[in-house]
């Protein structure tokens, strides 16, 4: 068996976990925001420095390379995306009204056409698609008004404009038929989905082809495998631009499951801090629960996905001072220039920043020393940008800080749990992330959950969890009444074809039938089993309620193991002056990867590795489980921390 590699590309880090014959590695490398593909090259190259290997040996042995990315995320954050253009049927086209103001696509670059084309109106899709071209579209899309003859419609467009523009031209105009992206009949839906997989297609294309032939330069023999929004993974070439959205967030909620089922937990909620934002998802039963229709940065789109939900604050994040309240976030300092302690010319003070002051990083070895802080920048930055303006001393302006970011993320958890049912005493939080080590307890406390677990691989969480996915492909149709049976068929043979691409030995092929249905609450999804003739009779049975049917192909893919818990001894390494809040003390530092199972750490206390920074503060008590994990009980969340002050200017809408 080969090496597996899993690949997270966040906006500060990327995260790269490494499982094989030589045990697992985790290695953290800056992101690249002029290419990314660099940051991932010199991620994988660290890992294989760790393993004694060169970056292509490495590759040579690898069976399987996975890859999430936040490249769709920050398109769209900074309207980079492509110029599109959309023909629009004359019947859809009187629905324009209701489309999302945050939709990336103005209003000049919308020309109707016929809702059936012949060669007697062919002439007015040619004139509209020229007049897009001449108002900058670079991209084009078709959306007609639903039926069970849209493909058919929208295909016969798209013959025109080829007859004008075939592909051998250089001004070939890429085309993209609405059907293809997602087949509903909801006009306005469907061109949100549509549109938005155009305006990232030629970014996400350019960015993961460019990595895939820079992999298989260096030696890797196998297509590079892309996580999708769903919780799968399948090879770049057979995947859409829109279902890589949210993919790195889809990893941390695949690692949570794992973890929950591993270690026997019922009711997780697990918080990944990274440097932009903190993704939030609740398992339960060691299982994630899917949405039908998200919202991405207000565009409902089309696109079954994990459900998770975002907090704009991560370690990152700028701190200002507004009317005399701290605001934390939702803008960040990225990975070019960063925290003010990172010496690379940032100048904002970030939570990071908050956390030097109060002495929570060792400045020499910060990442295992690949990094010197520059603690007096952080002091800077802080004092004259935080401290200043409320007239405090540094420190307790950096503990305000930190406590403000914990709460933010706190009551973002509170408002998912409380939408589900779920009494927050009865959960545990698992604390990951970069800032996970950092904010872990507070969130836990403040949101009033039981425990807070954080674990070695919590820095690379994300990526770890992509080397729990299932490969997958997955066909969606609207049948028509007389016609469900046949068009399952036709779904489960491309899907299987799909599969055979993939290398899947057909007996690991699982199939799954799944529809949505609509609901008081707009849609749900309901799974129908393998067995296509139930499944078709059921459709027919229920189908007035029937949007969408989806089967899926489904093979386990090669999953790496989590790291374990070491023999070792329970002594500090050394010792460090913390400020904690309401004082400073000398606190232990432990090598986190050292302690064995059942050491019992009392607070305060710092436990490190190359990787991350973990704090036990003063009254709590943490003990090492089987998986190396850290758990702390919180009182049931100290009481909820009863006496402590929410803060009121929350940002708490997703920035990543």
């Amino acid at each position: 068996m080969g090496y597996t590699i899993d690949i997270d590309t966040g906006g500060t880090f990327t995260d790269c976990y490494v499982g094989g014959e030589g045990g697992v590695v985790l290695a953290k490398a800056d992101t690249t925001p002029h290419d990314l593909s660099q940051g991932v090259l010199a991620c994988i190259e660290r890992a294989a420095g760790r393993l004694g290997l060169t970056r292509r040996a490495l590759l040579q042995r690898c069976d399987v390379v996975r890859l999430s990315t936040t490249v769709g995320t920050n398109t769209f954050i900074n309207r980079s995306g492509a110029q599109v253009g959309l023909l629009v049927g004359e019947t859809l086209g009187g629905k324009l009204d209701r489309l999302a103001s945050a939709l990336p696509l103005e209003r000049s670059r919308i020309a109707p056409v016929p809702e059936s084309v012949d060669e007697a109106n062919a002439g007015r899709v040619r004139l509209a698609t020229r007049t897009l071209l001449e108002r900058g579209a670079r991209i084009l899309v078709i959306a007609l008004e639903g039926g069970h003859d849209l493909p058919q419609r929208e295909t016969r467009v798209r013959r025109v404009i080829a007859e004008d523009y075939p592909r051998h031209y250089l001004g070939a105009v890429p085309v993209l038929a609405s059907h293809l992206v997602t087949p509903i009949h909801e006009g306005v839906k469907r061109i949100h989905t549509a549109v938005l997989d155009a305006y990232l297609h030629p970014v996400m294309s350019r960015f993961l082809y460019r990595v895939e032939d820079q992999l298989r330069a260096d030696g890797l023999a196998h297509p590079l495998q892309v996580a999708n929004a769903s919780g799968a993974t399948s090879r770049v070439a057979k995947t859409t631009a829109l279902r890589t959205w949210g993919s790195g967030p889809a990893g941390g909620v695949s690692g949570a499951a794992e973890m929950a089922r591993r270690l026997g937990l019922d009711r997780v909620v697990a918080v990944d801090i990274g440097g932009t934002s903190s993704d939030i998802c609740a398992i339960s039963d060691g299982c994630w629960e899917y949405e039908v229709s998200p919202s991405i940065e207000g565009v409902a789109v089309a696109l079954p996905s994990l459900r998770l939900r975002s907090a704009g604050t991560g370690c990152g994040s700028i701190v200002r001072v507004r009317g005399g309240e701290i605001e934390v976030g939702p803008d960040s300092a990225g990975a070019l220039p960063g925290p003010a302690a990172f010496g690379l010319g940032g100048e904002h003070a970030t939570v990071t920043d908050a956390a030097c002051c109060l002495g929570v990083f060792d400045p020499a070895r910060f990442l295992g020393g690949r990094r010197a802080l520059d603690l007096g920048a952080a002091r800077r930055a802080v004092q004259e940008q935080v401290a200043r303006p409320l007239g405090v001393p540094v420190e307790e302006a950096a503990a305000r800080v930190v406590k403000h970011a914990a709460a933010v993320i706190a009551r973002r958890i509170g408002e998912q749990l409380a939408d589900r049912g779920i009494d927050p005493a009865a959960c545990v939080l698992f604390a990951t992330g970069g800032g996970g080590g950092m904010l872990g307890y507070e969130v836990a406390a403040r949101a009033g959950l039981a425990s807070v677990c954080a674990f070695p691989v919590s820095p690379v969480f994300s990526a770890f969890g992509l080397s729990q996915l299932d490969v997958s492909h997955s066909y969606e149709a609207m049948p028509a009444a007389d016609a469900i049976e046949g068009s399952l068929r036709a779904l489960r043979d491309a899907a299987l074809a799909d599969m055979r691409g993939e290398g899947c030995d057909a007996a690991t092929v699982a199939l799954r039938i799944e529809a949505e249905f609509r609901s008081a609450e707009g849609g749900r999804v309901e799974a129908l089993g393998p067995d296509l003739g139930r499944a078709a009779r059921e459709l027919a049975r229920r189908y007035a309620e029937l949007q969408l049917v989806r089967l899926a192909a489904v093979a386990p893919g090669r999953r790496a193991a989590p790291p374990g818990a070491r023999e070792g001894r329970a002594a500090p390494l050394a010792a460090r002056r913390i400020h904690w809040g309401e004082g400073s003390a000398e606190s232990p530092v432990y090598d986190w990867l050292g302690l064995p199972a059942g050491a019992v750490i009392p607070g305060p206390a710092v436990l490190e590795t190359d990787e991350t920074t973990l704090l036990v503060p003063p009254g709590a008590t943490g003990t090492v489980g089987r998986l190396g994990e850290l758990k702390m009980d919180t009182g049931a969340g100290r009481r909820a921390m009863a006496s402590a002050e929410v803060p009121r200017h929350l940002p708490i809408e997703a920035a990543r």
